[in-house]
């Protein structure tokens, strides 16, 4: 009796013992499921990710993106070719068109015009290179006032590049004397007497080639508008 009774409760436990152990190993096995399937999303992702880095590196080490469309054309030396698109001038800033900040009014009007602007940098000019920039006006009695006020501080130097440059920057400057130059040139809007008349412009081939090789030893920017076909036919 007593054995049988032992063996029933035995019998019993052991049940409860299986239903129990079969009930918390469910979620145990449902977990090692989820757990499994998010390591296998995981390996997945990587490899996408790897397949897409290793196209995007290919991609980039063969294509270059340009903007520059003349990027391949021979360029033009750094005094340009005069009579044509990549005719160049130079045009200066001098000390009184910068204590009076005029520097970015004089670009605007060149930009708006249509003229492209390749090379762009300010100089404190000595005394001696204001004197090789005025070469030509060596015998003139104001020679000597002239390149001293060029050197008595820093001056913007300015590459312009487009039909016409040179004609066409002189007459946006304005005449040499303020006082007869027209309303709407930058001297006839910003300057009055002839010692401080804002900038210079070349004024001729020889002259732009002579001050673009002085001032722009290293070259220049040589670089293509996309919208040039709207300056241009």
């Amino acid at each position: 009796m007593f054995t049988r009774t032992t063996l029933r409760t035995f019998r019993t436990s052991r049940s409860h013992v299986t239903r129990a152990f079969s009930a918390s190993a469910t979620p145990i096995a449902a977990a090692s499921n989820s757990r499994l399937i998010n390591a296998t999303l995981f390996a997945a992702a990587g490899v996408a990710a790897a397949v897409l880095a290793g196209a995007s590196s290919s991609s980039a080490s063969t294509t270059t993106a340009r903007c520059d469309a003349a990027a391949t054309a021979a360029d033009p030396p750094v005094y340009g070719r005069p009579g044509t698109n990549q005719e160049r001038t130079f045009i200066a800033v001098k000390p009184d068109g910068v204590q009076r900040g005029l520097i970015g009014d004089i670009i605007a009007r060149f930009e708006k015009r249509g003229y492209k602007l390749v090379g762009l940098k300010m100089v404190w000019p000595t005394l001696h290179m204001a004197e090789e920039h005025y070469a030509d006006l060596r015998k003139k009695p104001f020679y000597p006032g002239l390149t001293k006020f060029f050197s008595s501080g820093p001056i913007v130097c300015m590459c312009w590049e487009g039909k016409d440059a040179i004609k066409q920057g002189r007459q946006m400057l304005g005449e040499t004397q303020p006082l007869a130059s027209k309303p709407g040139s930058i001297r006839g809007d910003y300057s009055i007497d002839l010692g401080r008349n804002i900038c210079h412009g070349s004024d001729s081939p020889e002259g732009a080639e002579h001050e673009l090789t002085m001032w722009f030893p290293e070259g220049v920017s040589n670089w293509a508008k996309t919208v040039d076909s709207h300056v241009y036919e």
